[in-house]
Order: C-alpha cells, then structure tokens, then sequence
C-alpha cells in the first residue's frame, strides 16, 4: 500500500480522466452538433438528476477506500475519526476485518441502488415532463430517460468494487475501469447520434456502457488473492453493523459534503432549465462540462495520490506527505490553466467549425467560470488531502456554502441570467472555502506554502524529469 504512483499509473489516470464525462470533452462536439438545443439541454438535465442520486451514496465510497487502504497497510482495526492504530508491518492484512468491510459495503449499495431506482424512475420522470416543450417527443425522451437511469443504478449497485480497487492501491486498474466504462459509453454513444437515434441513443449507450463497466471492474476486482480467502472468512452480523456504525461516522459528513458540493456545481443546471428554458441551460451546460472535465483531469493526480497519502498518514511521514502535496498543486494548477486557456480562446471556434447548433458562453463568462472552478480545484485538492486524516473538517461549510450559493442564484438570475449563476457561484466560495482548506492542510504539514511547492517541485523533477 505504500507504494509511489508509477508514470504508467499517470498515463491510465489521465486516460481514464479524459473519459469520465462521458457527455464530455469527446462526446461533446457531436452531440452539440446532432441534438437540438432542446434535447441537449434535457441532456443536461439526465446527468444533473443521476449527480442528484449520487447523493444517496452519502460519501461512502471514498470512505470504504480510505479505510480500505488503512486495512491493507496493515491497521487491525478502524477509527470512527482520527488515524487507526500504528500497525506492526509485520501483522499483514487482517482479513476478517476486510472482509466485513466488503460485505458492509454491499449491504450500503444495495440499498443505494434500490432508492436510486425510485428517485430517478419515478419523481425524475415527472421533473422531465414538466420540462418538455412541444418540440420534443414525450414519449421518445422519456424513454430515453428511462434506459439512462437503468445503466446508472447498475453503476451504483457495483459501485464498491471501485472504492475497493483504489483503497488496495489498484490504481492502474481502478483507472481501467473507468477508461473500458467511459470509453465504451463515448463509443456507443457517437455510433447511436450518427445512426440518428438522437437522445434515446444516448440512453441505450447509457445502459451498454454500464454493464461493460462493471463486467470490467469485477474481473480486476476479483484478481486479489485475498478474494478467495475472504469468501471462506466466516462474517458475524454485529461485526458488519460495528463496521457500518465506525464508517457511517464519516461518511454522513462527507455526504452532506456531497450535497453542497452538487448544489454549488450542478444544482445550477437545474435552476437554469428551469428558469431560462432548455436552450440558454445549454450553452451553460457545454460550458460547465467543459470546465469539469478539464478540472477533473487536472485533478487527476490528486485522485491516484489519496491511496498513499493515506499510507503515508498511517506511517506518519508528514515530510513526504508534503512532498506528494506539493507535487499534486502544481501539476494540478499548470495542466488547468493550459486547459483554460485553450478553452476560451478557441472553445467555440471549434464548435463553429464542426456546425454545432450549439455553443460555449460568451468568453469573458467563459473566462470568469474557468476562475472559479480553478479556485474550487485548489480548496478541494487541499480537502481532499485533509480527508486521508480520517476527518472531515469542512461538513458545515460544505452545506452552507451549497445553500448559499443557491439562494443567491435565485436572486441573481432573474436580472442577470447566467452571468448571475457565476457570480453567485464564485461569490460564495471566494468568502471562506477558497482559501481556508488550503490554510488548514499547510497547518497540518507544519510546512509553509512556498516550501510545500518547492519540495513537490523538485519531486517533480526527480520522478519526471
């Protein structure tokens, strides 16, 4: 579990990141082209509600793999807050306690996936219909939202084998996945819109995709040689309840993290269908896509590296921890702003070239979003750091950031339409987030700033250069 993140592990995390949008940077352009402003604000509006059902997960995935990693490093047993014992090295994996882990972690997407199923099938269903304008085909594009919804329960029925191929320190297969998941829903979805399937195509994808994916993640899933020694381990009913009771601490945090998380990020998508009609949400949508998508793949060495960081936190190496850190902004922060950049200077140009009835925000919006969400990445990169201490400082600010935000959108859209989602957005987070993560993680690390960044560059430098 100690191990350092290999160049190979950067190029599939990349990979995988360039395809977990899978409306995205490469499905995007003809999507843009082959749905109606219409259909592809209603588009939108699919992935909002499946990020609203995400909600129901309520942090446990990141939970489960944080405590995961604790449990292969060796840790005996876990803490409600705080770091778990230091483990004898020479202990190994306990594996009754893994395998309750495991089992635990069924029994939480079981339930996930069922309430999934009668959010998304049932009240999303009605939300849609009363979005519908008389353009569109009722039937088709309810149909469509039915077989999307399907292949989203699938994924969250599975969605544990995931945290599990993480926490273990899989982090080349955990990106395999999501490369064989996406990529198969970009393919499938491009194949469908040329065929002239339109939206219901991109439900179809929606489902294939799914059950690609985790036909995927069970095969490298069940490639530990623990497995089988977890299959004959013998769980008791209390045990799994202590688990869930221990992870449940967290992990409602962290969900109620989640929750202002989407009200701060998608949540906006929503109020725009509803408040500015499917077209004008559109071009919001393509430009919030883009710039997740952009964020998520900056972000993406953040991701490989939580399983050490977490390690290292075990061990408590606040030297190294800082180095890794240090070396996570800046590549976070250069490979964002080169995004940036190209996003608002030729974004729409490329939309233009290839037809598109649709388009990004006028660029100095544009521009002013990249902003934002640049800041958001780098408060976030630094939560997530804090989170390997088995904590999570941030739950009030989280929620009342996401309220915040909210309430003063609704007050800013009626006057100033988008542009007033972007200013409510960046308002909020600029008055506390933005800055007090970043505080609290250089805190921690006893480490000033400028010498977090000066060890994580010469870590770049040593490993890439």
């Amino acid at each position: 579990m100690g191990r350092q993140i290999t160049q190979g592990d950067m190029i599939w995390g990349y990979v995988a990141q360039a395809l977990n949008l899978g409306g995205g940077l490469l499905l995007l352009p003809i999507s843009a082209r082959y749905l109606s402003p219409e259909d592809l604000g209603l588009w939108f509006v699919f992935t909002a509600l499946a990020g609203l059902a995400q909600l129901l997960e309520l942090g446990f995935q990141p939970t489960f793999a944080r405590n995961a990693a604790y449990v292969y490093s060796g840790a005996q047993q876990l803490a409600k807050t705080g770091l778990p014992a230091r483990a004898n090295q020479e202990s190994g994996t306990n594996v009754v306690l893994l395998a309750s882990l495991l089992e635990a972690a069924r029994t939480v997407y079981r339930a996930v996936a069922g309430l999934a199923g009668v959010f998304m099938l049932l009240l999303g269903s009605l939300y849609i219909k009363t979005l519908l304008t008389p353009n569109q085909d009722a039937a088709h594009s309810l149909l469509a939202w039915g077989m999307f919804s399907l292949g989203s329960i699938i994924n969250f029925y599975f969605a544990y084998i995931n945290g599990f191929l993480q926490g273990r320190g899989d982090v080349t297969q955990w990106s395999k996945v999501t490369v064989f998941t996406r990529g198969s829903l970009v393919l499938f979805s491009v194949s469908a819109l040329l065929m002239g399937y339109g939206l219901f195509g991109l439900g179809i994808a929606s489902l294939l995709s799914a059950a690609v994916g985790r036909a995927t993640a069970h095969h490298y899933f069940t490639k530990d040689a623990l497995i089988e020694r977890m299959r004959n381990t013998e769980i008791t009913a209390e045990g799994k309840r202590e688990i869930l009771r221990t992870l449940w601490h967290n992990a409602g945090r962290l969900g109620v993290v989640q929750i202002g998380a989407f009200l701060i990020q998608r949540g906006n998508v929503l109020i725009a269908a509803s408040f500015v009609g499917l077209a004008a949400s559109g071009s919001y949508g393509i430009t919030v896509t883009v710039l997740m998508a952009l964020s998520g793949m900056a972000s993406v060495v953040c991701q490989l590296q939580l399983p050490h960081l977490a390690s290292l936190q075990a061990s408590y190496n606040r030297k190294a921890a800082a180095e890794v850190l240090g070396e996570t902004f800046l590549m976070s922060w250069v490979f964002f702003l080169l995004g940036l950049t190209f996003v608002v200077v030729a974004g729409d140009g490329l939309l233009t070239l290839i037809g598109s009835r649709n388009h990004l925000l006028p660029w100095p919006l544009c521009l002013m979003l990249g902003i934002v969400m640049l800041l958001e990445m780098n408060h976030s990169i630094a939560a997530s750091y804090l989170t390997t201490l088995n904590k999570v400082p941030f739950v009030g600010a989280a929620i009342f950031s996401g309220i915040g935000v909210t309430l003063l959108t609704l007050l800013l859209i009626k006057p100033f339409g988008i542009a007033g989602i972007v200013i409510a957005q960046g308002a909020v987070q600029l008055a506390y987030n933005n800055w007090k993560w970043p505080l609290e993680a250089v805190k921690h690390l006893e480490v000033s700033l400028s010498n977090i960044l000066v060890l994580g560059a010469k870590r770049i430098v040593s490993r890439y250069v």
